[in-house]
């Protein structure tokens, strides 16, 4: 995959028969960077944890009865965003999506930090201008520019709502009062994490509400910090993993496409591998659940 030796091997450790890059379904596009960050550092080394720690992902999903893997997944090398401005990066990783849809693939867009993820929606709106985004996150990531930045993580909506893509957000629990007003002046559809904890069937109905090509954001802060402390802004409230898979579930039964996604915001913590591990399975589930039943 690379000449660093970090990145020997396969995602999942498969096989060459499931990472033919020609053969396989699903293409993973690493994007090691942290260029807005503003509280904790480390996004940059979550592509290569999650790597490392998807090799010790069993391959069978008891729940699914089957092994998503044998739908093929490749991957190309990590892109090279180390020193650029967000911006930057974030063509990067559009013009790496473009590529893969090009050739047929579903793209996974693994960060990095979130800024990065209006790149791979550009590039699948490209495709699919029916698109609906599913934002998970346990920030709004409404604001105008953060820092000066436009293209910081915390403005990664603003910019797809400039886009004029429709997006519903979900386990939403942090925000400053420029993003409130915003979305009450939008009528925008916001779903807070301490609304959500008081609904039943809240999976279904977010399931019903997106339209038929869908298109997933999941920044990892969106679960709670007892399950995924590896974040760079940990927040208390958030989702619960059986939770994030039951709407996984009602996604994949509603009979909607899911297009493309990405999972960021990893921020790995030396010593510990609950949070990257945690990530790996997330990966491979939304993997099983979206595409390979």
């Amino acid at each position: 995959m690379s000449a660093n030796p970090s990145w020997q091997g396969t995602w999942f450790d498969l096989e060459p028969k499931f990472s033919d890059p020609d053969q396989a379904r699903v293409l993973i596009i690493p994007a090691p960077f942290e260029g807005s960050v503003s509280y904790g550092k480390g996004a940059e080394a979550g592509p290569l944890a999650l790597f490392q720690a998807s090799q010790q992902v069993e391959f069978f999903e008891p729940e699914l009865k089957i092994s998503p893997c044998q739908i093929g997944i490749s991957s190309i090398p990590p892109l090279k965003l180390t020193g650029l401005a967000p911006r930057q990066a974030v063509e990067k990783v559009e013009q790496a999506v473009r590529a893969g849809l090009q050739k047929g693939k579903k793209t996974v867009m693994i960060g990095g930090e979130h800024s990065l993820s209006f790149g791979a929606i550009k590039a699948c709106y490209q495709f699919f201008p029916d698109l609906n985004i599913l934002h998970l996150d346990a920030h709004s990531d409404l604001r105008e520019s953060y820092h000066g930045d436009p293209f910081s993580h915390a403005s990664v909506m603003k910019r797809v709502l400039d886009a004029g893509i429709k997006f519903i957000s979900a386990g939403i629990r942090s925000q400053c009062q420029e993003e409130w007003e915003l979305i009450q002046a939008k009528n925008l559809e916001i779903y807070y994490a301490h609304q959500l904890q008081k609904m039943s069937g809240w999976q279904e109905m977010i399931a019903q509400k997106l339209g038929e090509k869908i298109y997933l954001t999941l920044d990892l802060d969106v679960l709670d910090p007892s399950e995924m402390p590896g974040t760079g802004t940990p927040e208390p409230g958030g989702l619960h993993y059986r939770e994030l898979l039951d709407l996984f579930k009602a996604i994949a039964n509603s009979g909607k496409q899911v297009v493309g996604m990405d999972l960021v915001e990893l921020a790995p913590i030396p010593g510990q591998q609950v949070s990257e591990f945690t990530a790996a399975r997330i990966l491979y589930q939304m993997i099983g659940w979206f595409w390979a039943r």
